[in-house]
């Protein structure tokens, strides 16, 4: 009896553990919040101008006092004991009222402590500010908007999308920011647009997969400023049954890295089409994540898109293929097919192979893998001239090696990544970093680190130098790119560096001091200058929060630019229509068409200058394939606050049926 009694206590115990660990992260911000019952913090006002909003923060506790301090989670990772130290040092007043102005841009942050009159913590929070959180939640209303003027605004849905008219009656640019709730799930939309008239229109055809009432809240920035209050549209959908025919997956063909996807008939119910290509990734071939994608428009051309700077880090890969509906009244989206699966330990076979045929042309007895211990080994106990001999003949491999394999293997094998480094040592070729003044103002220059430079030394060269300048900054980049840097990186006693490699190379480098790492994008500048977006986090660079240094592969030099991508403009989701789409003379598309699968998360580009037909998307935070569990999304707070409250009913349960049985 007593162990039975431990047991429901134990569990009592767990459970609340549990709901108490759950609730512990930063929280969102939307009303009145308190911690600990202790303090209460809410946002009173909205400065249009500014973008920032008010908060008040209260206590009522006696002897203690309100301490806080504001900074971007993004461009630093404070411990929770920094953070109370900095919002002693910085708060001037020891009130328990204050009002405090936090800027409302992505990953702005607000920490508050409730101090006691010794000086030691009583209790604390850190709050995420972000512009369209706060003023999309549903108490929002008591918000005031101060410094600026207001757009009435009006909107209708139907046929999956929003179409919104406001009172300016301006032509331009603009985002329809967007938060619907359909049950207890939530989603965020943030749709680039353009205003005819005042009107404009916002695809959410992919949010919307139920019949039902599906209440739509939604907001308008033009130029970067808020132009309307928060209203509510009511979507109400009846589900068809009908889908659009797929892809006739047998005709695909995926290879390397690379998507083909052949031409459509003129008269195909797919002509005109948007398709969108998502990458699946797992190291058992079983448990497969969801991981970012692309779209493109189906036309009688083929579809090529290489999609290899998603393959990163995997043994396996597979793409998922989706035709888009444009009529969801009618359509429903296709089923999803895939492709075949792509190995890309073939990939690391095949550099290791080269490399064993190496050592036998050398006179190496023949090995069972060219790793890097192994190469050393047979290097280390050989003469100084066989060791000249050895170091030519493996950086010859590697150069004769394809490129896109042996690039596949570097971003997916460790021990590929081992190896060339133990090629390039025993090369003799030096590598120095060789970064002009200027550059020093916005990188840490002893964090830049480069792999395989020196295997692409030209003949008779012993050093080879990283070469990073400050460029002009670049007339024609697009507005929605902001805090750009263009730097030229190239490589010095290399003359392919521009051209293409024979061996790619991988450099870690700063993020560039001033750089939001939510928004950055590094773009490429091509020969004609014209620019390509080639790098995003999850895609093409990985990032390292702890050193805030960025590390990614190229096979060719040029100008780089680091920046920010401004809002929507680049966020996953919202790609802009394919440049000079191939599509049928009079195809049934849909208006101002974005690839579908929109969300807030980290952005996503490619590595390589994109094909003409292609559009981006990143579904890094949606369901996996199969059988991987997902992230909630920013927007699914009522999902989480359901899931809160049921571990509560557990444990209340729990611990109650445990009291009885004592009683008993």
């Amino acid at each position: 009896m007593r162990k039975r009694r431990m047991k429901w206590n134990v569990l009592a115990l767990c459970m609340a553990v549990i709901l108490i660990v759950t609730m512990l992260p930063t929280q969102v911000l939307t009303k009145a919040e308190t911690i600990n019952g202790k303090v209460e913090i809410k946002p009173i006002s909205y400065d249009i101008g500014e973008n920032a909003f008010n908060y008040q923060i209260t206590t009522s506790e006696e002897n203690a006092y309100i301490a806080y301090y504001v900074y971007n989670r993004n461009e630093y990772n404070y411990t929770r004991d920094e953070l109370f130290n900095l919002a002693k040092e910085t708060t001037e007043q020891k009130n328990r009222q204050v009002e405090v102005k936090v800027s409302g841009k992505e990953s702005e942050t607000l920490y508050v402590a409730l101090i006691s009159a010794e000086g030691d913590l009583i209790c604390s929070q850190e709050y995420n500010s972000t512009f369209y959180d706060r003023l999309l939640e549903d108490d929002a209303e008591s918000i005031e908007y101060v410094n600026g003027t207001l757009d009435d605004v009006s909107a209708e849905a139907k046929n999956g999308k929003i179409i919104v008219k406001d009172s300016s009656n301006q032509s331009g640019s603009g985002t329809i920011y967007i938060y619907g709730c359909f049950g207890t799930s939530g989603w965020y939309e943030i749709a680039d647009c353009s205003f005819t008239n005042g009107e404009a229109q916002a695809d959410i055809s992919d949010r919307i997969r139920e019949s039902g009432d599906h209440a739509v809240k939604y907001f308008i920035v033009k130029n970067g400023v808020v132009t309307t209050k928060v209203n509510t549209v009511t979507y109400n959908y009846t589900k068809p049954t009908a889908k659009l025919d797929p892809i006739n997956i047998s005709t695909v063909k995926w290879e390397k890295g690379i998507l083909t996807i052949p031409g459509v008939d003129q008269n195909s119910q797919l002509m005109g089409k948007i398709i969108e290509a998502t990458i699946y990734r797992s190291n058992d071939n079983e448990q497969w994540l969801r991981g970012n994608g692309r779209g493109a428009w189906l036309g009688n051309q083929d579809i090529e898109l290489d999609l290899n700077d998603y393959i990163k880090d995997y043994k396996y890969y597979k793409v998922g293929i989706v035709v888009k509906s444009n009529d969801i009244n009618n359509y429903l989206n296709s089923d999803e097919v895939f492709t075949d699966i792509y190995d890309t330990t073939s990939s690391s076979e095949e550099v290791d192979n080269t490399l064993k045929d190496v050592l036998v042309q050398a006179g190496v007895d023949s090995v069972e893998k060219a790793d890097a211990d192994t190469l050393n080994k047979i290097y280390n106990e050989a003469d100084e001239t066989k060791k000249a001999e050895l170091a030519k003949a493996l950086r010859d491999g590697l150069k004769e090696t394809d490129t896109a394999t042996l690039r596949t293997a570097m971003q997916t094998n460790s021990d590929t990544r081992a190896t060339v480094e133990a090629i390039e040592k025993m090369s003799g070729i030096t590598v120095a970093n060789d970064v002009s003044e200027d550059v020093k103002a916005y990188i840490d220059t002893a964090n830049i680190k480069v792999l395989g430079a020196a295997l692409n030394a030209d003949d008779g060269v012993s050093n080879v130098g990283l070469k990073i300048t400050k460029e002009a900054d670049v007339a024609t980049l697009d507005s929605k790119y902001k805090n750009a840097i263009p730097l030229g990186i190239t490589l010095t006693n290399v003359s392919t560096a521009a051209s293409g490699l024979a061996v790619p190379v991988t450099i870690t480098i700063p993020v560039p001091r001033g750089i939001d790492i939510s928004k950055l994008v590094i773009l490429h500048m091509n020969a004609d200058g014209t620019v390509n977006e080639n790098f995003s986090n999850g895609n093409g660079y990985s990032y390292d929060l702890n050193s805030r240094t960025i590390t990614f592969t190229v096979t060719h030099f040029s100008t780089f630019i680091f920046a920010e991508a401004d809002d929507a403009s680049t966020t996953p989701g919202n790609p802009t229509t394919p440049a000079n789409p191939t599509t049928p003379e009079n195809p049934t598309t849909p208006v101002n068409p974005t690839t579908p699968g929109s969300s807030v998360t980290n952005p996503t580009t490619t590595a390589e200058p994109a094909q003409s037909q292609a559009t981006e998307t990143d579904n890094t935070a949606s369901a996996t394939a199969e059988t991987v569990t997902s992230s909630p999304k920013t927007g699914d707070n009522s999902s989480m606050a359901v899931i809160w409250v049921l571990f509560a009913g557990c444990a209340i349960t729990a611990f109650c049926y445990a009291k009885k049985r004592v009683r008993r």
